[in-house]
């Protein structure tokens, strides 16, 4: 399966501006479920089709009534009826059986949200963040003219009362962690709604700001009372009690992301790695005590900063072509390393990667640089301060912006859509070491000590992650573990295990799917011998998609070791 080297590029009916071979009659019919599927999700998800490049419904926010639930509900209970008529028949190919796994994988995914997490009744900070997503995601891409997205956001801001006032009538269950970070949110990031915007508006005409100005306060004013009612109600939200419970947590591994493993094979996996990255620890210690080190980088402004970072960029890229790593296609676009607009400052002092859109023409991407001054105490930005090398390689090239830019050029439909977690964050995680391996740090110690530090971080992760899921570990016990075992602050270590406690699942993504991939590496240079080559190895890796590793295992190799897990009748549980 190779990648085309032309940009494809979806409608919103689904169509590709191009094809390749016409695709069997079966699979004709999964495409057209899952391109229906994929787009009535984005009309129910208007933040979603945003950052996707999808600009229809960009002056909405969701509908989360129980009216519009219970009309979703009804139409995914359609959908997933469709897709059990759809069972694979005898003779179907490996390609087409991995489409039906892939569908069934996504509207099991939105049920097990819906129905097990039940985020709507139990987690605060859904509805808060869809007021600050929905700004953040007109903001930080400028895909039209500032009036047109200001116009926009001003639709969006004076939708957050009615999303708001919904989320105080669905919180019959509300978990108080998760009010709590909802609260601190609400206190803290009031800069999107204000500074970003207002920057955003600058060159706008007088009428339309005083339009934003109007509808800025109609959005506070909600979300000022919606912290209010919480703050108020505090006391009376439940303790705890967000564990799905170990059968849940099997099932999401096997049913949605296609794992062949269970939740006490991933702790073990967990447990493994984390004891390896102590050692590589006091290994890289007794090394560096024998050689001098360089001075950390100075910096006098942040343009040096910014300098630092494209010079580093520069050399990854030189680096990962002399050494023939990984192709990188010509149709990546430029990835630009730009300070954090101020749009965007209040809010986002760490910095992030914005990727290219899902659908859309616009190939580029931009790491946006966090303040560099000594005020910004942020674990990762004192990290970066020593060495960007690690970071720029997991979220640029050859990480998640070059594997999202080959993935969104994929043909097939339903694998250019696929959002498998374990696939990206296993990539850009397993970049990390292969870059270290192949000699990148060879003179730059902070930058071996911070990867191995982040594998020590990702192993702990797997444990907080199942600990919790499981309700094997309280909060306050996986606050305690992160610091212990990943060696960091107290308010990092609260953040990590609370966004863990709300989406089970994803904090495992990264150790168990570098391990997928180390494995599937292991198994394919011992099928090719010599002729094996490291670069031909990423490229087909890549071509996939980003999709489950034991549907590329089953598609590349004819090995279904790890699907087998997948295909066991578990019952698909009812709704």
């Amino acid at each position: 399966m190779l990648v085309c080297a032309t940009m494809w590029l979806y409608s919103p009916d689904g169509r590709a501006a191009g094809v390749t071979a016409a695709p069997s009659s079966y699979d004709a019919k999964l495409i057209d479920l899952e391109r229906r599927y994929t787009f009535w999700s984005f009309e129910q998800n208007p933040t979603s089709a945003t950052d996707a490049g999808i600009h229809t419904y960009d002056t909405r926010l969701a509908d989360f009534s129980p009216q519009a639930q219970a009309a979703q509900m009804a139409q995914l209970r359609a959908y997933r009826n469709e897709l059990a008529a759809l069972q694979p028949p005898p003779g179907v190919s490996a390609h087409d059986r991995v489409d039906y796994l892939l569908i069934r994988a996504n509207l099991e995914g939105d049920w097990w949200d819906r129905t097990v997490l039940r985020g709507l009744a139990r987690n605060p900070s859904i509805y808060e963040e869809e007021c600050t997503d929905g700004i953040f995601a007109i903001v930080k891409r400028p895909y039209a003219s500032d009036e047109v997205r200001i116009h926009a956001a001003i639709a969006r801001l004076r939708a957050c009362p009615r999303v708001l006032q919904q989320g105080q009538a669905n919180l019959n269950d509300a978990v108080r962690e998760f009010a709590q970070i909802a609260s601190d949110d609400i206190r803290d990031g009031q800069g999107i709604f204000t500074t970003s915007l207002n920057e955003v508006a600058r060159d706008t005409s007088p009428a339309t700001r005083a339009d934003l100005r109007s509808a800025q306060s109609v959005a506070l004013t909600g979300l000022n009372a919606y912290r209010a009612w919480l703050d108020s109600h505090m006391g009376s939200f439940h303790a705890g009690g967000f564990a799905v419970g170990e059968q849940q947590y099997n099932w999401y591994l096997r049913r949605v992301l296609l794992l062949p493993f269970d939740a006490r094979e991933i702790a073990t996996i967990g447990r493994l790695d984390l004891a390896r990255d102590r050692a590589l620890e006091a290994w890289e210690q007794a090394r560096d005590a024998n050689q001098p080190s360089p001075p950390e980088p100075a910096f006098t402004s942040q343009a040096a900063f910014l300098q630092y970072y494209e010079n580093s960029m520069t050399r990854l890229v030189a680096f990962i072509k002399s050494h023939q790593l990984v192709d990188i296609p010509p149709y990546i676009g430029p990835f630009h390393i730009v300070e954090v607009p101020k749009a965007l400052a209040a809010t986002y002092p760490g910095g992030f990667m914005n990727p290219p859109p899902m659908f859309g023409r616009d190939p580029e991407g931009f790491y946006f640089v966090p303040d560099f001054s000594p005020s910004n105490q942020s674990f990762f930005v004192q990290q970066a301060r020593q060495s960007v090398l690690p970071l720029l390689g997991h979220e640029g090239i050859p990480g998640h912006f070059m594997q999202f830019s080959i993935a969104y050029h994929n043909p097939d439909f339903i694998r250019h859509v696929q959002g498998d977690s374990v696939f990206a964050e296993g990539w850009a995680f397993y970049g990390e070491e292969m870059l270290m391996r192949a000699g990148l740090y060879e003179g730059d110690p902070a930058a071996r000590r911070q990867v191995i530090h982040l594998m020590r971080h990702r192993a702990t992760r797997i444990g907080v992650d199942v600990g919790l899921a499981t309700g094997e570990m309280t909060l306050p016990e996986a606050i305690a573990y992160f610091m212990t075992n990943a060696g960091i602050d107290e308010v990092t270590a609260k953040g990590e295990a609370t966004r863990f406690a709300m989406g089970p699942g994803q904090a495992i993504d990264y150790l168990v799917g570098k391990t997928q991939i180390e494995t599937l590496l292991g198994l394919v240079h011992d099928r090719e011998g010599e002729a094996f080559s490291l670069r031909q190895f990423h490229d087909q890796l890549l071509s996939y998609g980003t999709v489950p590793y034991s549907t590329i295992r089953y598609e590349w190799l004819g090995d279904d070791t790890w699907l087998r897990p997948a295909l066991d009748p578990m019952a698909p549980q009812e709704f």
